[in-house]
């Protein structure tokens, strides 16, 4: 794909690192047959290819977002099935990354949009609020008809029962069984320990049986992806740098405390 970017907006390394993905692009279509929502809305607006043309196009004219590349960029999952399928290696993670950011510092999303994504950014990193509010979501349901749209559908996709809360995503060191030959670290997730937490507890009786000790360390949380996904780069980078943290102030201390160390039944 041609480019026409300016010297002085490829001084911008984001811009730059746009170009060169961009330039990647061969208009091939290839992307279009993995994507989830070109697959169902069949719009080329809404498919990988169609939101690249309308990437380069805010980017190059440099121009702040509009609504209907905000309508375009938020129906993509992330899914990223259209690398899979891409002969030309085109990073359409970066630059549709790039494309949130963007968004997030040009457009005025309408006040029910701010309203909703706030909530979403307080309640999901937060597994004690979200297990509240999926119970609350239960409570409501027979309710949904009179709620507005985004709402109602949120109550609908709530589960209607929820798990029991592990205490393997607690903060704590599993020894190994036996000899252990290694030691990680495991992030237990916001979302995931409340509506699926024996993936962690799975996670951790396999790694604990094949010699591994498992640390979740004090102080780790969300991973920061809802933020990133949201275009607040800075938010997201500052919750990955706590886990980092405290991963690294974990492993590098000196092993475990008394009363710390617990294990997984097989």
């Amino acid at each position: 794909m041609q480019t026409k970017f300016t010297p002085a907006q490829l001084q911008d390394p984001a811009i730059a690192e746009a170009d060169g993905i961009l330039r990647n692009c061969v208009h091939c279509g290839f992307c279009t047959a993995t994507c989830p929502t070109y697959t169902l809305l069949g719009d080329e607006r809404d498919s990988p290819r169609g939101r690249i043309y309308m990437i380069k196009d805010m980017l190059e004219n440099d121009r702040p977002a509009g609504p209907d590349i905000v309508r375009h960029i938020d129906r993509c999952l992330s899914c990223l099935g259209c690398m899979t399928t891409c002969p030309s290696g085109v990073d359409y993670r970066r630059l549709v990354d790039h494309a949130r950011e963007r968004i997030e510092a040009t457009y005025r999303r309408p006040w029910p949009d701010r309203a909703l994504r706030a909530l979403l950014a307080m309640v999901l990193p937060r597994p004690g609020l979200f297990r509240w509010s999926l119970r609350g979501a239960a409570l409501a349901r027979p309710f949904a008809r009179w709620l507005p749209g985004r709402l109602k559908g949120m109550v609908a996709m709530a589960p209607g029962r929820l798990p029991a809360a592990d205490r393997h995503s607690r903060p704590g060191t599993f020894p190994a069984a036996g000899a252990t030959v290694a030691r990680v670290a495991l992030l237990p997730g916001c979302a995931q320990q409340v509506l699926a937490p024996q993936i962690n507890a799975a996670t951790i009786r396999l790694l604990n049986r094949i010699g591994v000790e498992v640390v979740i360390a004090p102080g780790t949380g969300c991973c920061g992806a809802l933020a990133h996904h949201m275009g607040r780069a800075e938010e997201g980078r500052e919750a990955a740098t706590a886990d980092i943290n405290a991963w690294r102030g974990e492993l590098e201390g000196p092993g475990d405390r008394p009363g710390e160390g617990r294990g997984l039944d097989a």
